[in-house]
């Protein structure tokens, strides 16, 4: 005696064998996002500004510096500077002491203890992470 399947099983078991060769047999499909458009973008970036170069004048061992304020395009000043000193004969550049060493939020410094020698000092503007160009050196600065 031969057994028949109902109508409806048989159209589920059909349909589950026609997904599973299906899934099986699928080749792999890529996909990719595009850009369209037109017209025109912008984006607004400042730029580091350099520093501008400092005057230098001495009292003792103690060398004041004195230096421009350095300003972005649209005349917001930077953050700070960090002050570099020079030995004004060979160029070597030597630790800044107190009062002008760190990043400082004046244009003005007064290095104490600054010892004997010729020297010449520069001011870098830095805003963050960012640092600016590094100014044009004083004039040479004498301790004695």
């Amino acid at each position: 005696m031969t057994r028949r399947i109902p109508a409806r099983l048989g159209l589920l078991l059909g349909l589950c064998l026609a997904l599973t060769l299906g899934l099986t047999l699928a080749l792999p499909v890529l996909a990719a996002w595009g850009a369209g458009g037109s017209g025109r973008g912008s984006a607004l970036a400042y730029t580091m500004p350099t520093g501008g170069q400092p005057s230098v004048g001495a009292s003792g061992s103690s060398v004041s510096v004195r230096w421009p304020a350095a300003t972005f395009p649209d005349g917001h000043s930077v953050a700070g500077y960090v002050i570099r000193r020079f030995n004004a004969v060979n160029g070597t550049e030597a630790t800044v002491g107190a009062g002008c060493s760190g990043v400082l939020t004046t244009t003005t410094c007064t290095e104490l203890n600054v010892p004997a020698g010729s020297w010449i000092y520069t001011d870098t503007p830095v805003q963050d992470n960012w640092t600016g160009g590094q100014s044009l050196a004083s004039t040479a600065v004498t301790v004695q």
